[in-house]
């Protein structure tokens, strides 16, 4: 039998599930990090003009690989360094 939802409806029950279970919680929020970083990533590409094709040149990375990381796939720490490299960024770390 098929039902009718809403997003919100569906949203809220899943925030609720979320938020019912640490692991899980802990689990979204490093997702949602690891996306917002992505998206800075290739923010930054595009405010210089850049193509994955160009970042591809630069960084001696495939085109493929270029898309792999910024759709989401898992680069390693070294594909991600040798990406913003090409574009004149760099990667730091601190503390929350």
């Amino acid at each position: 039998m098929l039902v009718k939802s809403s997003y919100e409806q569906e949203k809220k029950k899943v925030e609720e599930i979320i938020a019912s279970d640490a692991e899980l919680n802990r689990q979204h929020e490093l997702f949602k990090a690891e996306m917002a970083f992505k998206q800075e990533m290739i923010n930054a590409r595009k405010a210089q003009s850049l193509t994955q094709k160009d970042v591809s040149r630069l960084s001696g990375l495939s085109q493929q690989a270029i898309s792999r990381i910024e759709n989401g796939a898992s680069g390693t720490i070294c594909t991600v360094i040798r990406y913003l490299d090409s574009i004149g960024y760099s990667l730091s770390i601190k503390k929350n």
